[in-house]
């Protein structure tokens, strides 16, 4: 399965609708720029249907539309998803779970897969740490950048967890 249809696991853990709802809070979570073609999404919604992870039904509202919901398998498969970073994750792997958990999970899995991002971009720091001793050389400048780059997510990372998401203002007022 596409990252794309793992992140519709997680958007409709948080609340179902139709694909045209769930490809606006996709669009809403990650920007128009990645605003994806609905017939994509209406294609992975289908897929998953058929593999077990969502159920349809007629939409209420929409006399032609479906209205997707996730189901307990798609429930642990999105679970699975946010809080187990392959090794081999990227920079944008990580931001797409840390951008879906800030939009669509409760506060305790949001700090959860924070936490298992930062974990996985620190050992990612770990095994690219550059040598300040070498000549400089165009491989060189890439780790350098490379470094650089991972400091900085993991100095977001940190930030992020600390702070009080719009969802969080919604679920518990201040006090």
């Amino acid at each position: 399965m596409t990252t794309l249809g793992d992140v519709l696991l997680v958007l409709l853990a948080d609340r179902g609708g139709t694909a045209h709802d769930i490809q606006r809070r996709h669009a809403g979570t990650f920007g128009s720029g990645q605003r994806v073609d609905i017939s994509r999404v209406a294609w992975t919604l289908s897929r998953h249907e058929r593999l077990g992870l969502v159920r349809s039904a007629a939409s209420p509202t929409h006399a032609r539309q479906r209205r997707y919901e996730i189901t307990e398998t798609g429930e642990r498969r999105q679970r699975m998803w946010l809080l187990r970073v392959p090794p081999d994750a990227g920079a944008e792997e990580v931001r797409t779970r840390v951008l879906v958990a800030i939009e669509a999970t409760d506060r305790a899995t949001f700090e959860m897969v924070v936490s298992v991002c930062l974990a996985h971009v620190e050992l990612s720091r770990l095994r690219t740490e550059p040598s300040q001793a070498a000549a400089l050389s165009a491989e060189s400048a890439r780790a350098e950048l490379s470094d650089a780059t991972l400091a900085a997510e993991v100095g977001w990372l940190h930030n992020l967890r600390t702070r009080r998401r719009q969802r969080d203002r919604v679920e518990t007022p201040l006090q």
